[in-house]
């Protein structure tokens, strides 16, 4: 038997511990007592002890426990705790609500607990580094004054990618003019802080909505021999002014399953404010992933809330999986591999790009509907409880971002910043050995929130007189729908 979480230990007729179930005479017990055939002489003096001869210890012993100091042998030689397992220590499996950032101004714990994972904001500094130099390098032409290059962080938080983004800047050697923009007022007031005590006033702080931004305001200086033209100035709050566009638009607006945050709604409204020649967006892309799951404590905890929360069914959860087995595996492709556990057949779902548009952003949202539907296949009878969604992001050529199980090792290893999501079934379904597993999921908008709606169908095979196979279709789930709780625009 293989199990997939340690200590990956079974025990066989060991029996009961001697004195706990039962008083064994045999076995003192730490209570100040002694059972009737147990002297004092078993437990002598330091002073006595020292006068009474040693004793020849023995290799045997009839402890009958011995099992019990073998695990605690065991445990001593653990190796430590990766930054991922001490992180989410107390998280496994715990469902936790999707956030709506947009309906709601996060709190400062929450910013707090964003601000801890090292890897994302690493990564997010190498990407604007490189950013930068190919810029240069290139010899981009730049939308600041004096060549600066303009880098706007939209929703800002706190402020940590502001601070990767000045010393991204410091290390390669380019000036940029930095802007900093936030719709929740408390964020605001710490970016000010920070502003003043730790970026000199470098940064242009701006308290507004991304989509409804205009781009960076600058005053308009009169040129030309009769000052018939306008030329951009320095920022100013002030209007009249000049909006000017950006060169690189630096966001972390990602959810678990990418887009379930409204990340691509958030930018639809801003992209056409940037750099039209060479303008680029920090992510450039991301990808959503899927792969059916058997998770019996999930079922179990979301069931025990339906009776109090009847969209809990059909609520897409935030949880560091971990009491769950995958039922599509695929073997490893390496063979000079050591493991040769099979690995999850996690597929991608669809994808979002962002590039330059000339084009303000559509009156409706339907450009970012989405659907798909993809097939696994499994080869251990099982029970499917759900799906879990993971993603990948590229936040510059060459820097990439992932909680793919298949590729985080590689990716961002030890990165923590986002659990994986959880697509529930009301009802698990039943897998024979060989079965084949469809699952449609869409994305879906009706002009004021965005929801999820999904519905896995199982697969199996008849033979025919002949030697042929039939594909019969075995059951389908009953269709979710996060609509209830979606993600307001």
């Amino acid at each position: 038997m293989r199990l997939r979480n340690p200590p990956w230990i079974l025990l066989n007729d060991v029996g009961p511990i001697p004195g706990i179930d039962r008083l064994d005479a045999s076995v003192p017990v730490a209570n100040g007592d002694l059972y009737p055939n147990v002297t004092a002489d078993a437990f002598p003096l330091p002073s006595e002890a020292s006068k009474q001869p040693a004793k020849i210890k023995s290799r045997k012993t009839s402890d009958p426990t011995v099992h019990l100091m073998y695990f605690r042998y065991l445990q001593k030689r653990q190796p430590a705790r990766t930054l991922l397992e001490r992180y989410g220590a107390g998280f496994q499996d715990y469902l936790q609500t999707p956030l709506q950032p947009l309906t709601d101004n996060l709190e400062s714990v929450t910013y707090e607990v964003f601000e801890k994972c090292p890897v994302k904001y690493d990564w997010y500094e190498r990407a604007i580094s490189r950013a930068l130099s190919d810029w240069e390098e290139e010899g981009k032409v730049a939308s600041g004054p004096n060549g600066r290059v303009v880098v706007a962080v939209v929703g800002a938080g706190r402020g940590p990618l502001v601070t990767r983004a000045l010393k991204a800047s410091e290390a390669v050697g380019v000036e940029i003019e930095l802007w900093a923009l936030e719709k929740n007022p408390n964020a605001c007031v710490i970016l000010e802080r920070n502003n003043q005590n730790h970026w000199q006033n470098r940064v242009n702080i701006v308290r507004s909505d991304m989509r409804s931004w205009k781009g960076p305001l600058r005053e308009a200086i009169h040129t030309g021999h009769d000052n018939d033209k306008l030329a951009p100035g320095p920022p100013t709050k002030q209007l009249p002014g000049m909006y000017t566009p950006i060169d690189i638009l630096i966001s972390e607006l990602l959810g678990s399953f990418a887009d379930n945050e409204l990340s691509p709604e958030c930018l639809d409204g801003i992209l056409p404010l940037l750099n039209q020649s060479h303008g680029l967006s920090i992510p450039c892309n991301y990808t959503a992933f899927l792969t059916p799951i058997s998770a019996p404590k999930l079922h179990a905890d979301i069931s025990s809330r339906a009776p109090k929360d009847p969209a809990a069914p059909d609520t897409p959860w935030v949880v560091m999986l971990q009491a769950i087995d995958y039922l599509s595996t695929t073997s490893l492709p390496a063979p000079q591999s050591q493991s040769r556990d099979p690995r999850p057949n996690v597929q991608p779902v669809w994808s979002f790009i962002h590039e330059p548009t000339p084009f303000p952003a559509p009156a409706t949202n339907s450009h970012n509907t989405r659907q798909a539907r993809l097939t696994f296949r499994t080869r251990d009878r099982g029970v499917c409880h759900g799906l879990a969604g993971y993603f990948e992001t590229v936040l510059y050529p060459g820097v990439e971002l992932s909680t793919n199980p298949l590729t985080m090792e590689d990716k961002s290893a030890d990165m923590m910043s986002w659990f994986p999501i959880f697509f529930p079934l009301r009802t698990p379904m039943y897998l024979p050995d060989h079965a084949e597993l469809t699952v449609t999921i869409r994305r879906c908008t009706d002009e004021r929130k965005v929801w999820y709606e999904w519905v896995v169908e199982s697969w199996g095979w008849n033979l025919l007189i002949g030697g042929g196979k039939k594909r019969v279709r075995l059951g389908a789930s009953e269709v979710g729908s996060s609509k209830a709780t979606g993600c307001m625009m």
